[in-house]
């Protein structure tokens, strides 16, 4: 009799829920304790940039003609990483997107591979993330060395 009772409660529960969610009253809860959301009419939208340190940025590998950086933010984000010869940034990498959505990958680990630099060349370069809905997260400018041939 108690399992019954159990299970007659569970799915009470379970269809209580399914109504709350067909009727959108589950639909737009919010973070507790953020401060930094918007209201919109498609719901809340957090406009905080991402954050990361700069000990989080790291050069996994460098070879003739290029190198490879990996970051890790607090928050899903985009990765991008903007670079150049020592003293200017002339290049940006694209933003990778899912091929079957077309919106950006947000990943919370990111890597990104640069290739076709010169080698034995001193190039800066700086990370750069954001959200949907946030203004974009740029580190302090960083130096990189490519091999010599």
């Amino acid at each position: 009799m108690l399992l019954f009772l159990l299970i007659l409660l569970i799915l009470g529960l379970a269809g209580f829920g399914y109504w709350a969610y067909s009727q959108g009253y589950l639909k737009n809860i919010l973070k507790l304790g953020s401060d930094n959301t918007t209201k919109t009419s498609q719901g809340f939208k957090d406009t905080t940039p991402p954050t990361f340190t700069k000990d989080s940025i790291k050069i996994l590998a460098t070879g003739l003609d290029g190198f490879s950086v990996n970051w890790m933010t607090d928050k899903m984000s985009t990765s991008q990483v903007e670079y150049g010869p020592d003293g200017t940034f002339t290049a940006k990498t694209e933003i990778e997107k899912d091929p079957v959505t077309g919106q950006p990958l947000m990943p919370i680990f990111h890597g990104v591979v640069i290739k076709g630099l010169n080698s034995d060349t001193k190039y800066q370069y700086r990370v750069i993330s954001k959200t949907l809905d946030s203004p974009e997260a740029v580190s302090d400018t960083m130096t990189v060395t490519t091999a010599k041939e």
